[in-house]
């Protein structure tokens, strides 16, 4: 998506969103722990990884409100990734079915919502609606019907059927719209306060007292997990904050930690990702087809914990070094392919 001008730092803050996620995919892929880890080094490196989608859905809402794109090209671009997705699932059989909705229908569906996106990030009070929308929508969830569905996730990559393949997309996948539009809301809410040459991340008492609550609220949970003997954050078992569904807990979490990643990469100008931001969609796609062909190297090799962190490391290094490779070869990468089928 093109904008009016280029921010480095959001190109390498969306390269490092894909690399995290390159990254927590080998990591899922050769794991050699069989059992659920609490040791400081998991929560760190799932962490890490958690922060993966957050970062690239608020960076994505943050594009959409400055793109300039006809209403004929947001559905080029949402019929492109929708395709997309088809072809990351078929490249992917021992992960998902074949019409499992992920991150890309999600980002083919806040295209398609870019006028309520529009709407939530206009003001401030639509901004405060949109929370308490939110809110009360989870307090249903968890009181009264539970729309997010159970924290099973061969359930939530099954879509058998019409219904499910739409349920999973709108409210019990992995990235269904709600509540992963709360992420893309907030960026377009910063997308809309730039000027021309100034902070994409608004520097200032708003955002730093949200950085420090939400780094409160982390450390108290922790604490208390700590204290009750709990699991404080796993991808399905958290007692305060899980991934799959995304509860508030996570929400709270994993924003601040975009807003510190956010600050960080702005006031120390980190471009170091920048060209993996450049083909962040194409590194997404193309990640899984080596992933999946050496799927089964930890239980072929017998890999220990150390030897699968290298495997990962490198892993994630490598594309690190396509990009920088790749990116003097603009016209073989899907964002090129993009550009070219729109007018932007």
């Amino acid at each position: 998506m093109t904008v009016n001008f280029r921010f480095r730092e959001i190109d390498s803050l969306r390269g490092l969103a894909v690399l995290l996620m390159v990254m927590v995919h080998a990591a899922a892929t050769w794991n050699p722990f069989q059992s659920t880890q609490t040791s400081i080094l998991a929560y760190f490196t799932a962490g890490l990884g958690g922060l993966a989608a957050p970062l690239f859905v608020t960076i994505f809402g943050w594009g959409i409100i400055r793109s300039k794109s006809s209403t004929r090209d947001n559905l080029i671009k949402a019929s492109l990734l929708i395709l997309l997705q088809l072809v990351v699932n078929l490249c992917s059989p021992h992960l998902y079915d074949p019409f499992t909705p992920g991150i890309l229908s999600l980002f083919a569906l806040l295209i398609l919502a870019k006028p309520l996106i529009l709407l939530a990030s206009s003001k401030k009070s639509s901004m405060v609606f949109f929370g308490v929308f939110i809110v009360s929508i989870y307090l249903i969830d968890n009181f009264i019907i539970n729309i997010q569905g159970d924290n099973d996730w061969n359930v939530r990559i099954t879509a058998d059927s019409l219904s499910a393949v739409l349920s999973r997309m709108l409210v019990d996948g992995t990235y269904p719209l709600f509540p992963w539009i709360c992420y893309a809301v907030v960026g377009a809410f910063l997308g809309r306060s730039v000027k021309e040459g100034g902070k994409t991340l608004p520097r200032n008492s708003t955002t730093l007292l949200l950085t420090l609550i939400g780094m409160c609220y982390c450390l108290i949970t922790m604490i208390m997990s700590n204290v009750n003997g709990t699991v404080w954050a796993h991808p399905t078992k958290g007692d305060y904050l899980t991934f799959f569904p995304a509860n508030i807990g996570f929400i709270i979490a994993s924003m601040t930690g975009v807003f510190i990643f956010w600050l960080l990469f702005q006031e120390f100008n980190i471009l170091v990702f920048e060209s993996s931001g450049k083909l962040s969609l194409t590194i997404y796609v193309m990640h899984f087809i080596p992933l999946t062909i050496l799927s089964n190297l930890e239980n072929e090799r017998d890999w220990t914990v150390m030897e699968a962190s290298q495997a990962v490391v490198l892993f994630t290094t490598a594309w690190l070094i396509f990009a920088f490779v790749w990116n003097k070869l603009q016209w073989l990468t899907i964002e090129s392919l993009i550009r070219k089928l729109t007018s932007r």
